[in-house]
């Protein structure tokens, strides 16, 4: 796999939070009401997966292009791949430590194209994708550069092209109790539903769809068409909303 890399400097680079996470990186799952909601962070991706498979299924945009933002280790793309994603699929991250444990750990098939990122601009050029995930990132990002990123998301899309987030829900008070008891969340500031679309509007997208994920702990699966059918109440445990690039 080539690593599509930043140009080349002389002055060192900053270290990224995620940097002293990277090694076995377990996606916080030492919290205590994490690990009785799911058997480890592949339930919480499992759903995101599944969602975003049956979105492409159900929109007709087979064969899609799918860029994961923030991608981490790959647990999202692992899962991806596993519920056979019908398209193409790539990540970037600003830890080069939490890249290297993305390919330390991916047994799943082939290996998607990762890239370092840089802290201010994704590493590809315009339209080339046709989905940007970003997945329980922008409660990473101070609140003063997130428009920046979905700025860039815009940018590397494809006219048409959909930004879809996925958030963990501060209406929701388990929610909230356990991003403030892990610790790769200590620096994080949740974001709302109708903030993530105030965004996605402001940045130039079309809010298409908002729905509600994870009322039930992730461990439980017979329960997940019960959830379908719970995604318009706004009280999930996470939520995903959509925008479109527009198509002209």
């Amino acid at each position: 796999m080539a690593e599509q890399a930043s140009s080349a400097s002389t002055s060192p680079k900053p270290k990224a939070e995620f940097d002293q996470f990277a090694a076995g990186y377990n996606a916080g799952m030492e919290n205590v009401v994490k690990h009785l909601a799911a058997s480890g962070a592949d339930d919480f991706a499992e759903i995101r997966a599944e969602w975003l498979v049956n979105y492409v299924r159900a929109t007709g945009d087979g064969g899609t292009s799918l860029l994961d933002f923030g991608c981490g280790s790959a647990t999202l793309l692992k899962a991806l791949w596993r519920a056979s994603y019908p398209g193409t699929l790539s990540g970037c991250d600003v830890s080069h430590g939490m890249l290297e444990e993305a390919r330390r750990t991916w047994t799943v098939g082939t290996l998607p194209r990762l890239s370092l990122q840089p802290h201010d601009r994704l590493p590809y050029p315009s339209e080339c994708f046709d989905l940007a995930v970003a997945s329980a990132v922008f409660h990473h990002i101070p609140p003063a550069e997130r428009g920046r990123w979905y700025g860039e998301l815009h940018r590397v899309l494809r006219p048409g092209g959909r930004c879809i987030i996925f958030e963990h829900n501060p209406w929701n008070p388990v929610t909230r109790w356990v991003v403030s008891h892990t610790p790769i969340d200590a620096n994080a500031v949740l974001l709302s539903r109708r903030e993530a679309g105030a965004a996605l509007r402001h940045a130039g997208f079309e809010t298409i769809s908002a729905s509600s994920l994870i009322f039930f702990p992730p461990r439980f699966k017979f329960v997940r068409p019960l959830e379908r059918r719970l995604a318009w109440l706004p009280l999930g445990g996470q939520y995903v909303i959509v925008g479109r690039r527009p198509p002209t």
